[in-house]
């Protein structure tokens, strides 16, 4: 009886849950559109140059992609943001796993990781123009630094809540440090780390728009100080739905990617983590 009471539980749970999800989607679809008639009220109310309408923002959009304009200035910045996420990831989650496994590494490193963050990344972008030029490299650098802590502090959180419980059973065979790393600390800190790959990957495409503002003729960012300069806010407004499409691309392919990585090692997925008593076990 009581399996079936439980089984019955978990499907009106389900079904609880199932229901939030459309009724999130639908409410998100009508908050837009309820920002989308206001956007138009108040440009109706002043002059297209502080506030286009919003048709006059999709006809120059799909003309400005159309013609193949958009596209260099895209993939400029994307290749920005992912050579900066991927460098901060290396030493995000190598520092961090670094600071869990011995903490004189963390007494010593915390120290710098504090002074490091505690200096505005954005100020750093006019001597790293200076030191590496006008290319891609101040840029990567930037969304770099600002990707590393998000990383670092998560995989070290990740790594560190480990329960004990299973750590005595690892100490018990006498397992090595390396094997209770590999088999039961890192695959628990998983959905720590992929939180803070996705904080990541945001703070990096904003590293990267905000690091082109200094000095760049390519990219999303330099399209936004070029109509700056140009009084285009129709273009302006362009470059925000570019960027924004371009992040929401990039998280919604962390969410298949987290998915997949979820199943492949729990044989559950993100939606089953979210349901009560969904935690991860390995």
């Amino acid at each position: 009886m009581n399996n079936i009471g439980t089984k019955k539980q978990m499907r009106q749970d389900s079904s609880t849950l199932l229901s939030e999800r459309w009724l999130g989607t639908i409410l998100v679809g009508v908050i837009a559109l309820a920002l989308i008639i206001l956007w138009k009220i108040a440009a109706s109310k002043t002059s297209a140059l502080i506030l286009p309408a919003p048709e006059a923002v999709v006809i120059r959009l799909f003309n400005f992609v159309s013609t193949g304009r958009a596209w260099p200035h895209i993939w400029i910045t994307t290749q920005e943001i992912l050579a900066g996420f991927t460098l901060g990831s290396i030493l995000g989650i190598g520092f961090g796993t670094l600071t869990a496994e011995f903490s004189l590494a963390r007494r010593i490193i915390m120290p710098y990781v504090i002074f490091s963050q505690a200096l505005p990344k954005f100020a750093l972008a006019p001597i790293l123009v200076i030191w590496f030029g006008f290319g891609m490299g101040p840029k990567i650098i930037i969304a770099a630094l600002i990707a590393f802590f998000p990383l670092m502090e998560n995989t070290y959180l990740g790594l560190t809540s480990t329960p004990q419980g299973q750590l005595e059973v690892f100490r018990a065979f006498r397992a090595s440090r390396w094997t209770t790393l590999i088999k039961l600390r890192i695959p628990h800190a998983v959905p720590a780390i992929f939180s803070g790959i996705r904080v990541a990957l945001m703070l990096s495409l904003v590293g990267a728009v905000v690091a082109e503002y200094v000095g760049a003729n390519k990219g999303l960012g330099a399209l936004i100080i070029v109509s700056q300069g140009t009084l285009d806010t129709e273009l302006m407004f362009v470059a925000f739905v570019l960027l924004t499409a371009l992040g929401f691309i990039i998280d919604t392919f962390h969410g298949h990617i987290y998915r997949l990585v979820l199943r492949r090692m729990y044989g559950r997925t993100s939606q089953d983590l979210e349901a009560p008593g969904g935690n991860v076990s390995v």
